[in-house]
């Protein structure tokens, strides 16, 4: 998902950048139900991320995306980590 993410769009610089790039990706599959975009850095990579959790608004919609791209599916959740840019203007924590 993040590298689907990367290909057509600019860096993301806030956060409402990123939840649309999101849903748009995601529309192919089926209608974003639930999202939910929380700042994290990882111990090693100190570079800011943002851990996505989405919900499409069927099971089958989320089954099509998950074997589509790389996400983690968590029934519900949909999780994946998302790039931002280095002046990230959202929350950072």
């Amino acid at each position: 998902m993040n590298q689907t993410l990367k290909n057509g769009f600019p860096p993301f610089k806030n956060e409402q950048e990123l939840r649309s790039a999101i849903e748009s990706v995601c529309a192919q599959f089926g209608r974003v139900a639930f999202l939910r975009i929380l700042p994290a850095t990882g111990a090693v990579d100190t570079r800011l991320h943002c851990a996505c959790f989405l919900r499409l608004d069927s099971a089958e919609a989320a089954d099509r995306l998950s074997a589509a791209l790389d996400v983690i599916y968590f029934k519900p959740d949909i999780a994946f980590l998302a790039n931002v840019a280095d002046d990230w203007a959202g929350p950072r924590s």
